[in-house]
């Protein structure tokens, strides 16, 4: 089994299966991260995993919420558009990944399961219109050590990390 994988994960699709699972070992832990940038309409401005435009940081509309809105992969209370999103196995519960999502203490009772990954946006023709990619890194940590930082450098196509 792998320690670590790294994906692109493409606006313009659904549902994208990868090979990252959970962790059942006790003070393992896994953490997502997600850097780059995506349209839900190529005639907008891109945003971030998070589903936040550059220099917006912070705020928020209710328009792009998705909570209780019929049709959105992701309809729960942190439902956001543009964000990244995933789920365990083909048939799992949603939940936001966003920028970062950490996994701890081998809490999964199913380790079978891989992840799906996607945009926030709304199924089927709603994928029409998104360009861009999700630059993706999902690792197993040791509770016990210092998490590393990873950074994705969009030039050279590498992740890096350091634990300083």
């Amino acid at each position: 089994m792998s320690t670590s994988w790294q994906y692109d994960i493409r606006a313009d699709l659904e549902w994208q299966p990868t090979e990252i699972r959970k962790v059942a070992e006790t003070g393992k832990g896994l953490s997502i991260r997600a850097e780059g940038e995506w349209k839900y309409r190529k005639d907008l401005h891109a945003v971030d995993a998070d589903g936040v435009q550059k220099g917006y940081e912070g705020a928020t509309y209710d328009h792009l919420r998705t909570q209780g809105r019929a049709g959105y992969l992701h309809a729960a209370p942190d439902g956001y558009l543009g964000t990244l999103i995933g789920k365990w196995g083909p048939d799992g519960s949603v939940f936001k990944v966003g920028k970062h999502r950490i996994f701890t203490d081998g809490t999964a009772s199913d380790i079978s399961k891989t992840l799906y990954l996607a945009m926030n946006d709304e199924s089927g023709a709603g994928f029409k219109d998104n360009e861009g990619v999700m630059h993706v890194r999902a690792y197993i940590f040791d509770n016990r050590d210092r998490e590393q930082h990873w950074s994705y450098d969009r030039i050279a196509g590498t992740w890096s990390s350091s634990t300083s």
